[in-house]
């Protein structure tokens, strides 16, 4: 079905959108939030077969990804948000167009969710376990030998992660947008909190009896974890004139 309403999770890696996007697809009435639009996925559906055009693919997701109320969500990294936006321009009779103009068009009442993360260390630290381990989540199983500190592949991956969220930053302010800010240390303490608020703030009228729903998957740091935070700060700082933190 066509959706009346949208949103976006717009996240960097290793913020909790998986938690939110499971969270917010059990409630039954905030759409079926997944990462459809990734350069390595799209233009190809699920079963990898290339459809002919982007419109036809997000036409697919569309149909898919809308729950019954005509509520659309998906997940968007900042990673590769300029790509999703050249794809969008190259739909057909979509490429005078602005891109607020061309998501209007194809995503009804779109609205932002913005997650982030206030210790990009400790984000970059997760995703460079992440990397190793082939752990994303709970839910996965270890699947590589142990994983080793290495303090320039974390300091790439911050890196990485400040520049994703300057295009958020850059996006919304060029365009006028306020985002629904959830930040993920306050998240994961109030997770039903945090979708009561999303639903809320997209006006979603949640049915008499609501609850929101459990989460399904669990923190994944470790003492291993915050060792290597507390390492990493230590090396990062080590020639600074002086420690910031």
């Amino acid at each position: 079905m066509r959706p009346l309403k949208s949103y976006f999770i717009c996240f960097t890696v290793r913020s909790g959108s998986t938690l939110l996007s499971q969270l917010l697809a059990d409630t039954g009435i905030a759409g079926q939030p997944k990462e459809r639009f990734y350069h390595n996925i799209a233009p190809e559906n699920p079963r990898g077969d290339v459809i002919p055009d982007y419109r036809a693919y997000l036409k697919r997701v569309l149909a898919a990804d809308t729950s019954p109320n005509g509520v659309f969500g998906s997940k968007v990294g900042g990673g590769y948000w300029n790509d999703f936006a050249r794809r969008l321009r190259a739909i057909d009779g979509f490429a005078d167009l602005p891109l607020m103009s061309a998501l209007d068009r194809l995503f009804p009442d779109l609205r932002y969710l913005h997650l982030t993360r206030r210790n990009k260390a400790r984000q970059a630290v997760s995703h460079w376990l992440a990397i190793q381990t082939g752990r994303w989540s709970s839910l996965d199983a270890v699947n590589s030998p142990e994983p080793r500190y290495d303090f320039a592949a974390i300091d790439h991956l911050l890196q990485e992660i400040i520049m994703r969220e300057a295009v958020w930053a850059e996006h919304f302010s060029e365009n006028g947008i306020r985002p629904f800010v959830i930040t993920y240390e306050d998240f994961v303490e109030r997770p039903a909190a945090t979708v009561c608020a999303v639903l809320d703030y997209l006006e979603i009228e949640r049915p008499a009896g609501f609850h929101a729903p459990a989460p399904r998957y669990q923190r994944i740091s470790d003492a291993r974890s915050e060792e290597w935070v507390q390492r990493f700060r230590r090396d990062k700082q080590r020639d600074f004139w002086t420690q910031f933190w």
